[in-house]
């Protein structure tokens, strides 16, 4: 019998570091930069690191806890008692705590950074977004929610919007919309609101998505009794989950969503069955006014993609540098380098797009168009096409990225497949592709949005000139007037939604090469501009034939 005894090889990869994104990601750091006044750039600077470090050492433990163990329903207690109550780990509230004290949905309500709270509000989510279990989600519902009462109703306002935008001990709020017979088709929305003669009405019906299921309020659309069918009969109400005696506020929970992704944050499925609610703004106009919590949400969610993205590329350049490969470090390699940079300009130009909503949303808040004309009109096709683009750029690029750690970035302990999981659902929450393409469609029906949009390009363009940026400008000039040439038909919605954003990323990666080259001496993002334009900017219609392999 053989004693040979083999010796098992001690060798242990060492795994990628999460960083500090305000330090480590550029494109962030400088997209803010440029925007921000100096003055303000530097208040931000500081709170943002600050935000960082807490993002890359308190909230990963907390996320990777709160993930594995995932939210529990319990419909009944041990007597048969419908109690219909959601266990949620302490540490995705300790998440939600600790995003609420570093401003997630306070910043824009404060005097700080005035205009540009936004901005700043923008880049905290970015660099939040995949280290704390979508509890990030709650928050951007909870920030619309305030936004729309602000707006709409002034007597709800002052009740609850000083409660959703506490940094200690703050609400959150839900928006309740989805519905089984209509899903984005609010018109046939079958929730119903019966007066009860002191100022409340009683919400009966079913939402069959409701995310912050746990939130303290939520507005919810539903059709008054006798009110016209269609979108036009719906009216916006505001209700407490709870009631006086802790108790649910006449709603039961079907069940818990088992989701693809965002495990992490309680979805469910409700039954409305005699909810006290109020009117926001008095009967009618549900529809508009539920819109202004999207426009919040919208840009909110916008930040995911460049967010998600970004921490997937920290860690792919940081791996580079600790994997070895045929006798050298990863890094040492020009073709994973080169395909590294791909990926690195598809995310400075998600990060453009992403910031470029955030800045609109607070100058349209707060009265100030700036450089944009009427930041109003150029909100109504940014937000939706920020949101829609930065969406589908992620899926790719988390997916590329995922890859870019071999093996391990398929293992689930690594966290690196959530990620990805995760990033998936911001091309489905609030808007898929074809209702934000519809939208612009919708929203280019004004001859001044259209304008508008066609003068900003070119604002971007002429914004900060410099040589090296001129030939990608020409390109992006062109791509432009193709692209203003074309029908807003909603049969193509998607080709031209798709189109407008493109030029759009290019115009804003033209406006911050030139910048950066011109203020900082760095030619990374003109590297990028470079990249970017080297791809067709714009998508061809598709075949009129299309239709026939559509349903095939």
């Amino acid at each position: 019998m053989s004693t040979e005894r083999y010796e098992i090889d001690p060798f242990v990869q060492e795994a990628p570091r999460i960083a500090n994104r305000w330090r480590a990601d550029r494109a962030l750091r400088q997209g803010v930069q440029r925007i921000l006044p100096p003055d303000v750039f530097e208040k931000a600077a500081g709170d943002l690191d600050h935000a960082a470090e807490r993002c890359a050492t308190e909230m990963p433990p907390l996320a990777a806890r709160a993930e594995a163990n995932p939210p529990r329903h319990l419909p009944y207690d041990a007597w048969g008692r419908r109690i219909d109550r959601i266990e949620i780990d302490p540490a995705w509230t300790e998440l939600v705590r600790l995003l609420q004290g570093l401003g997630a949905v306070a910043i824009p309500y404060e005097e700080t950074y005035g205009p540009y709270g936004r901005v700043v509000q923008a880049a905290l989510y970015q660099m939040a977004q995949a280290v704390t279990a979508t509890a990030l989600c709650p928050l951007g519902m909870s920030d619309g929610a305030a936004a729309c009462l602000r707006q709409h109703d002034a007597e709800l306002a002052a009740r609850y919007v000083p409660l959703l935008t506490k940094r200690v001990g703050g609400w959150t709020s839900g928006q309740w919309m989805t519905e089984k017979e209509g899903g984005s088709d609010l018109s046939r929305s079958g929730t119903v609101a019966t007066p009860l003669g002191d100022g409340t009405w009683a919400l009966r019906g079913t939402k069959w998505f409701t995310s912050a299921t746990t939130a303290d309020i939520a507005v919810a659309l539903a059709r008054p009794e006798g009110a016209e069918p269609g979108s036009r009969g719906l009216s916006l109400f505001a209700l407490e989950l709870r009631g006086p005696d802790g108790g649910w506020n006449g709603l039961r929970v079907r069940r818990l969503k088992d989701k693809y992704g965002t495990r992490g944050l309680p979805t469910a499925e409700l039954d409305l069955d005699g909810a006290v609610a109020v009117p926001v703004g008095g009967i009618g106009g549900g529809v508009a006014k539920i819109t202004s919590v999207l426009h919040v949400a919208r840009m909110a969610s916008a930040q995911a993609g460049p967010g998600a993205t970004g921490h997937l590329l920290q860690l792919a350049r940081d791996y580079a540098r600790r994997r070895v490969v045929r006798g050298g470090p990863l890094a040492d390699s020009p073709l994973h380098l080169g395909w590294l940079a791909e990926l690195a300009a598809e995310h400075e130009a998600m990060v453009q797009m992403a910031l470029r909503s955030a800045q609109l949303v607070g100058r349209q808040e707060n009265g100030d168009s700036g450089d944009t004309g009427d930041a109003a009109l150029l909100a109504r096709v940014v937000v939706p096409l920020a949101k829609m683009v930065t969406a589908r750029e992620a899926v790719r690029a988390c997916s590329e990225l995922l890859e870019s750690f071999g093996g391990a970035g398929y293992l689930e302990d690594t966290g690196i497949p959530q990620v990805l999981r995760d990033v998936q659902v911001q091309s489905i929450w609030e808007g898929t592709t074809n209702v934000l393409s519809l939208d612009v469609v919708r929203a280019l029906g004004d001859p001044g949005v259209a304008a508008a949009f066609r003068d900003d390009v070119e604002a971007r363009l002429a914004a900060h000139p410099h040589p090296r940026t001129e030939a990608a400008s020409r390109i992006v000039r062109d791509a432009a007037r193709e692209v203003a040439a074309r029908e807003p038909d909603p049969a193509t919605a998607r080709e031209l939604a798709w189109s407008m954003a493109r030029v759009y990323q290019a115009a804003l990666l033209a406006a911050q090469a030139g910048w950066a080259l011109t203020t900082l001496g760095d030619e990374r993002t003109a590297v990028a501009l470079e990249i970017f334009t080297a791809r067709p900017l714009t998508v061809p219609v598709a075949h009129e034939k299309s239709r026939l392999l559509g349903l095939d």
